[in-house]
């Protein structure tokens, strides 16, 4: 029955007619064509032999002017392409599809030229993919993005914290074929640490640090973000309109765009991601990339603040802020054998202990503070040392044995106020630091029996 039912429709005979209202009725855009061509064969021009209405609008002229009449001659919109599509059909009888951007109507169409009829004649079907298009290049744009998101969360994951935000940042910045990428921490406030990639031809003469302070940049962009946790800044004129200054010593022929993000950890701002002077035609969603890599960075950088503290914790004592004894032992190892000066001062607080039994541990604790102060005040704290309940050791290397000398009178002259026993060397090399450090400690003792012996008082 149904074998039988095919040969019947095979079978059957339609007019031309029928044939012209199918064409006219195709839910897209359609006309057919009897190539022009020159005595060499090439083609010239194209005759309009049907064209559906569809066709008809997006060319803008009547079905009826365009048939008869060339595709040069009624066309004013026209695709050069088609020339090339018509000869490869009409002539080379092979069926082609392309497909173009249309800038007068912003849409994508996708052109099928095929063969008809026979040799010199072709059909043009054109189909509206504007919705196709844009759905293929979200998904790109989408697959690109998450790549680029990948590779800087395994570049922020290998090696160490500043190796890695540089790696990640390189790729944040060439993607985004960025002038630079950079973070800057923010310090209770103040600018703090800053590390940043940069183009190598025009990543220079860009605003720096100086400038970040001079203009109170956390403040302009805080007011910039309005709560948000990123900004794109199209066109820094914006910034004109608010801030002059700002623009016209910062930024004026030097950023002219920027994205901007917040390093957050849980409600605190603890720092910010800028990227200076980004293209305007890249093939990633730039908000999204930038804000899931600020995600990742504020990561990093909570994760780098925290061993930063442990391990100042691990080598400062809580009373005084002064170097610990085991950052003592690791500047000592450290020097032993180098061929540089060294001075060392060893001190002990006197009478700390009568102060303890007499006013309690609050007041001796003010003590402890107030000598740890004043060795620092004239050695600076980096090179001080509480290594006891009440002994300083000041280790400072290159110093001339003349500047040592005087720093050690200095502390002399301010013991008057602070007792305290001190004992001082100074070597031209670092040969058995540990050495130094025993004759400092027994001229130490010496000038604390000195002191006992002078005001009748039991030695501490």
């Amino acid at each position: 029955m149904s074998e039988k039912n095919e040969v019947v429709m095979s079978t059957i005979d339609y007019s031309d007619g029928d044939i012209l209202r199918m064409l006219k009725d195709l839910p897209d855009a359609c006309c057919v064509f009897q190539v022009v061509t020159d005595p060499f064969g090439t083609v010239r021009d194209m005759l309009f032999l049907f064209a559906n209405e569809k066709y008809a609008s997006l060319v803008g002229k009547p079905s009826a002017e365009l048939i008869g009449a060339t595709y040069y001659s009624t066309v004013s919109n026209r695709d050069e392409d088609w020339i090339r599509l018509s000869y490869q059909a009409a002539i080379m009888r092979q069926s082609v599809i392309n497909r173009t951007y249309n800038t007068q109507f912003n849409k994508w169409f996708e052109f099928w030229a095929v063969p008809v009829f026979k040799k010199g004649f072709c059909a043009f079907i054109i189909h509206d993919v504007t919705a196709e298009k844009r759905k293929e290049d979200t998904k790109e744009i989408t697959t690109k993005s998450n790549n680029v998101i990948i590779e800087c969360a395994k570049a922020l994951s290998a090696g160490d914290f500043k190796k890695g935000i540089k790696a990640a940042l390189k790729i944040l910045g060439t993607t985004l074929k960025a002038d630079r990428a950079m973070i800057i921490e923010n310090n209770k406030g103040e600018i703090g640490e800053i590390v940043e990639w940069s183009d190598r031809v025009n990543g220079t003469g860009l605003p720096s640090r100086k400038e970040f302070e001079q203009y109170d940049i956390f403040t302009m962009w805080n007011k910039q973000m309005y709560g948000e946790n990123i900004i794109i800044i199209e066109d820094t004129l914006l910034v004109n309109v608010k801030n002059q200054q700002a623009y016209a010593g910062m930024l004026s022929g030097k950023v002219s765009n920027y994205v901007l993000a917040k390093l957050t950890d849980k409600n605190t701002i603890i720092g910010y991601l800028l990227v200076d002077n980004i293209s305007r035609e890249t093939d990633v969603n730039i908000k999204e990339v930038v804000e899931s890599v600020a995600i990742f960075i504020s990561e990093e950088v909570r994760n780098y603040i925290l061993q930063s503290e442990m391990l100042y914790m691990s080598e400062h004592d809580i009373l005084t802020d002064a170097g610990n004894r085991k950052a003592f032992n690791s500047k000592i190892g450290m020097l032993e054998g180098m061929d540089i000066s060294v001075g060392i001062c060893f001190v002990d607080i006197n009478g700390l202990k009568s102060v303890n039994d007499e006013m309690g541990h609050e007041a001796g604790d003010n003590v402890i503070k107030e000598a740890s102060e004043a060795i620092a005040s004239i050695f600076k704290k980096k090179y001080c040392y509480r290594i006891g309940g009440d002994e300083f050791v000041v280790v400072m290397p290159q110093v001339s044995e003349e500047t040592f000398a005087q720093h050690v009178e200095r502390l002399r002259k301010k013991s008057k106020k602070i007792s305290m026993a001190i004992g001082s060397v100074w070597s031209e090399k670092c040969l058995d630091v540990e050495d130094l450090v025993n004759i400092a400690d027994k001229n130490m003792y010496a000038d604390k029996t000195e002191f006992y012996s002078k005001n009748d008082r039991r030695k501490e």
